[in-house]
Formats: C-alpha cells, structure tokens, sequence
C-alpha cells in the first residue's frame, strides 16, 4: 500500500490529464458494449423477421462503434502514456537529486554500478510497464466493467458466473505473482551486479591488459551470467504458469455460460439473441485476466524496480536545506580536536587534530600514505561529519551552515582530475558558467593553457575525452587549476595537485599554482616536501595524529620524521645544503 500512495502522489500534479484520460477511457468502453447488443439483435429481431433494410444500419452501427471505440481509446492512451512518461522522469529526477544531496558515507558504502542500474533500468523497467501495460490494462479493466453491466442488465445469472470464474483465478494469480515478485527482486539486485562487474572491468582495461587477467574477468562475468540466467529461467517458467492458468480460464469461461444459457434459453428465460450477446462479452471481461497473464512478467520486474528507485527517495541528505547560507569568508579556519572514522570501519583515521590558521596564510599538509591528510580535506569541505571535534570557518561552525555556500568559495585542484568527455571550454566553465572569455582567457594565462590552447586546431572547442584522456597529466593538472582560479576562490586546497606528474611537468604546473597563493588562504597537501617549503605553517599528520608542526626551517631543526622524509627525498648534495 506503501508503494501505491508514494506512487499516486507522483501523479496528483497531472489530475487533470489523468481525468481527461479516464473520461475517454469511459467513452471506449461504452462503445465496447454495442457490438455484442447488436449481435443480440441481428439473431432476436433482424433474421428472424428478415428486416434486410435494417442490416445497413447494423454493419454501420458495428462499423462506428469501433471506430469511436478506437480513437477514443487512442487518446486516453496517448495522453496516459505522456503523463506516464513526465512522472517517471520526474521519479528519475528526483533520485537523481537526492543522490547528489547524500553524505558521501553512502558511496564508500554503494557500488556504482548498482546507482547507475536504478537510475537508468530500473527505470526502464517501470517505463516498459508505463508504455505497454497500464494504458490497455485500463482501457481492459473499463471495457469489462461495462460488459459486466450490460450482461448483468441482460441476464444476471451469467454475470455471477463470469465473476464467479474471475474471482476463483485471481486467488492462484495472486499467489504466483507473489513469487515472481520476490524473484523478480533478486533477479535485478543479480543484474545490478552485473552490471557493476561490467563496469568496473571497462574502466579498468589498462590494468587487466597490463596484468593479463582478461580471462579471469571473462570467467567473473561467466558465473555472474550463469547464475543470473538460471534464476531468469526459473521466473519465467513461473510467468509462463500464470499466462497459461488465465489461458484455461479464458477458455473454461465460454463452456460455462453456454451451459448457464442454454438452459436459459431452453426454459424461454432469454432469448437465443441474449445468449449470443453474453458471448459477446466474454472476450471483452476477460481482456484484463489475459493481459495481466500475458505481462505478468514485466509488472513483476517493475514493481521491484519502483521499490528499488523509491529506496533512493528517502536516502538521508548531507544537511537540511533550510539552513543559513555562509557569507562571503576571509579565510579564517580553526581545527579543534577532530575525530573521524570511515564508515563500517573501527580504526579512526584522524585523532584529536587541531590547526589554526589566519586569512591569507599557506599552510603545507605532509605525512606518509594513510596519514590522513586527505581525509582532513575532505572534513574540511563537509563532504564527511566528524565523529568529534569542530570546524569554524571564520569563527562559524561550518556544520550549522549549508555547505554548498561554503563550496562555492573554494578551489579544489586534486592529484585525480576528473574532465568531462565534453569541450575544454564546458571544463574550464564547469564551476562558473557565467564567466566571461576575458575572465577565462586570463585564468588560462595564470595557470599556463593559452600556448597549449592556442596550438590546437578547434582551440577552446576541443573535445578531451573521456575523462580528459586525450590530454595528457600535465595539460589536465592545468585544466583543473584555470577551472579553480575561475571561481576566484578565498580558499584554496592543493591535495597532491602535483605528485603524479614528471619533474618538468610539475615544476611548470608548480610555478602556476604559486602565483594564486599571494593574498588567498591556502592549504596544499604534498608529498614532496619542496612544495611546502615556503608555506608559513607545515603539519606533518602521523597515523592520524599531528606529529610534528612548524615552519620548514623549525621542522628541520627538530631532526624528527619530517627532517627523515626531507633526507629521503634529496640527493646528498642537498642534504648538505639542508644541513
């Protein structure tokens, strides 16, 4: 019932269409009733009386009722299968949304491919049902009514029997549709797998090239497939049991009213006309047995398919909306006793972390893998809520304001630089579509692009790749960097922008995010120790703990683990000129 009242409330917007549709759907099925009455007619008045001037108007009396039966009839279903389609694009939209809104825990946690599963076939399921099934099953389910109504008007015993029939199948039908519903859920969560398994392996060609496993991944996806079609072959036999227990009844249904009306007739209590009218109906009230025996399948995959999009409607959000937007910042930030753990995990990564830094300072992040120094980033954004602790941003508690003002004024440039497999001009504006082409030439002269722009043939309109690949490490690191200084960001965060580029490379890409640190709050997180080494303030984060802080200079002369990574990465004539 759940599902039923979320549903409906999704179609409350379109009453109007949805009431013009059933009005329609009304006129078809008053056009449904004629043709058996005038059949009654031709055997009870026209041949027997030999009224041949009146067959003329019979045929065109069949002629038109079909006719009007049909547009009528195409009509409703135009205007449901319209409506049908603005909803479901509403359901996807609204998933889609609230995806975006979700703490980031939830994509630690979810495959991709099961997300990119209920958003696109999932949804197609239930278009399939949209599309196929519900405008004829409801055009079906009026047209009986109204043959119910007409054979109760003409001799209601029969009518008791038919509803008598109908009544004994649904019992059995509801119990095996309770079954493939069940497996139909299994059935999508396996081909969600699949689907997941697929993607992952595509995305990681290269490393299956690079380590010879195209084998194994072919032999995954072999069981994978395997088990799902031996599960699909147990659900459609199923199916294939309830089309063909409707098939029986179907065809049961004439025999019996037969038998009900030739006795009937037999004792004068109808006409032999009344009879054949009835068997007229039959076909038309039993239209909705057989459709929903003939679909069976594709309800049953959609209802699971709406349970699973429906899932995504009540994901918890990253925060309210009806929280105070941040002001414009200076760039004051206060880091006090922050504690944070992973989802599902036990070990903390960050224990008891405090920082302090004033506007306009450039503070280095440095530490061994698994330190913590991106997770500390990622808190600072309020992509994760920390266990304890605070983080003010000028004094403010940045979780008692919606983070997407905050966002806004930052520029990310990360070591993985995500592009769109769309135009270097749609990548630089990503976070500023309004910006204008001075503002975007001049951001592209600050982080180094315009000779390497000015050598491409489609200049600004080159398409990247998927994923910038048509780029190389360096042009993309650029890329990224013209996009944040766009945004003329009060802060900015480097988080190991440079670690996966060539000495040249990054000595270039180095020198462009140099000259943006000048009067902005910066905080880079490195691993090579050259980077920060002009910074005002270096945290070195051991374990998830701040192990050492200070100054290069001052850290150095500690002699602890920051002077050991110093040593590890220079030669021995730098270690001289250190010492």
């Amino acid at each position: 019932m759940k599902l039923l009242s979320v549903t409906l409330k999704h179609f409350k917007p379109y009453w109007r269409g949805l009431l013009l549709a059933f009005g329609c759907s009304l006129i078809g099925g008053a056009f449904t009733v004629i043709p058996p009455i005038l059949a009654g007619k031709l055997v009870d008045e026209i041949l027997p009386n030999k009224m041949t001037d009146m067959m003329g108007w019979l045929v065109a009396g069949v002629f038109f009722a079909f006719l009007f039966k049909i547009v009528f009839e195409s009509l409703q279903e135009f205007i449901q299968v319209q409506i049908g389609l603005d909803v479901i694009t509403d359901m996807q939209l609204r998933a889609f949304g609230r995806l975006h809104k979700t703490p980031m825990s939830f994509f630690t946690t979810t495959p991709r491919g099961d997300m990119l599963y209920r958003l696109t076939h999932d949804v197609e399921a239930v278009q399939n049902l949209n599309n196929t099934v519900i405008p004829r099953f409801i055009q079906q389910v009026v047209s009986a009514v109204a043959a119910f109504i007409a054979v109760f008007a003409l001799y209601w015993p029969v009518a008791i029997v038919m509803f008598a029939v109908f009544a004994i199948y649904l019992y059995p039908s509801f119990k095996l549709g309770r079954t493939m519903r069940k497996m139909s859920a299994v059935q999508r969560d396996m081909s969600a797998d699949i689907y997941h398994h697929l993607q992952e392996s595509i995305e990681s060609t290269r490393l299956v090239r690079t380590f010879q496993t195209q084998n194994r991944e072919v032999q995954t996806q072999d069981k994978k497939l395997t088990a799902w079609k031996n599960f699909s072959i147990r659900a459609a036999l199923i199916g294939k049991v309830n089309w063909r227990l409707g098939n029986l009844f179907n065809i049961a249904t004439p025999g019996v009213v037969m038998v009900v009306g030739g006795l009937a007739v037999w004792n004068h209590s109808i006409s032999v006309g009344t009879l054949v009218a009835c068997l007229g109906f039959i076909p038309t009230m039993f239209f909705p047995i057989r459709s929903l025996a003939e679909n069976a399948l594709v309800i049953q995959q959609a209802i699971p398919a709406l349970q699973r999009i429906y899932e995504y409607f009540d994901l918890p959000v990253e925060h309210e909306e009806n929280l105070p937007k941040m002001g414009d910042i200076r760039g004051d930030i206060k880091v006090d006793d922050l504690w944070f753990r992973y989802p599902d995990k036990e070990e903390y990564v960050l224990k008891g972390v405090s920082l302090t830094m004033e506007a306009g300072q450039h503070i280095g992040i440095v530490g061994t893998s698994g330190g913590g120094k991106s997770t500390l980033i990622q808190l600072l954004l309020g992509l994760y809520e920390p266990e304890k602790g605070r983080i003010e941003i000028d004094q403010q508690n940045l979780f008692a304001y919606n983070r997407n003002s905050f966002r806004q004024q930052v520029g990310v440039v990360s070591q993985e630089t995500f592009l769109l497999n769309n135009t270097l001009r749609m990548n630089l504006l990503y976070g500023r579509k309004n910006a204008t082409q001075n503002e975007l030439e001049r951001a592209c002269e600050a982080a180094g692009l315009t000779d390497f722009i000015a050598a491409l043939p489609e200049g600004y309109e080159t398409i990247v790749g998927e994923r910038g690949l048509k780029l190389s490490g360096g042009q993309r690191q650029r890329v990224a960097l013209a996009r944040a200084i766009l945004r003329h960001p009060a802060l900015l965060i480097f988080d190991e922008a440079t670690s996966s580029l060539d000495g040249e490379t990054e000595e270039r890409v180095q020198s462009a995010l140099e000259s943006l640190i000048p009067g902005r709050t910066t905080i880079t997180i490195a691993h090579r120790l050259v980077t920060v080494r002009d910074a005002d303030k270096i945290l070195l984060l051991d374990k998830g703990v701040v192990a050492e802080e200070g100054t290069h200079d001052e850290l150095l002369s500690l002699k602890g683990q920051y002077y050991q990574l110093y040593m590890a990465q220079y030669s021995e004539l730098e270690k001289e000129r250190a010492i």
